[in-house]
């Protein structure tokens, strides 16, 4: 189980995650485990964070989802929820996006992942200062076991 490196959410929450069939189940016991049952939006793109930086269609509407999710279900905090060995990583980036179970490789992965998730975290808050909303985000990675680890909290601007 992860350890608690970032405060709980306390309102509700929106989560992009990949489409990866084999970690459904697993993301949903992580949302439960994070005290988040029946209380995040779930927005699925290939890729996670990549998909979201990569396609300008795909960017759009996800930033239209933010925006439809806080007026509507108030959420204050989005996850973005990456995961190794990711199908799209492979497909959008070639042989930069594919890994294998080597500790040298995992680290790769694990920084190429944090890379991109980090971009799209800088790219919500910049969009959430210009709307006056007030967004947490976590940057995420799970392993096909379902284990997450924190790759990088970043709190709201205070500003705001």
């Amino acid at each position: 189980m992860m350890p608690s490196t970032y405060p709980a959410p306390r309102k509700n929450v929106l989560l992009l995650s990949c489409m990866d069939l084999r970690l459904l189940d697993d993301i949903v016991r992580f949302m439960h485990r994070d005290n988040l049952a029946n209380r995040y939006d779930q927005f699925i793109l290939a890729g996670s964070s990549l998909g979201a930086n990569l396609h300008g269609a795909w960017n759009e509407v996800f930033f239209q989802h933010i925006e439809t999710a806080v007026e509507l279900h108030g959420i204050q905090d989005v996850y973005i929820l990456e995961h190794r060995h990711c199908g799209a990583y492979e497909k959008f980036l070639g042989d930069e996006g594919t890994f294998d179970d080597s500790t040298e490789d995992q680290k790769k992965e694990q920084e190429l992942h944090k890379i991109h998730a980090v971009e799209l975290a800088k790219r919500i808050h910049s969009w959430s200062d210009a709307h006056q909303y007030t967004l947490n985000v976590r940057t995420l990675l799970m392993d096909l076991r379902g284990e997450v680890s924190i790759l990088e909290y970043l709190p709201a601007s205070p500003n705001v």
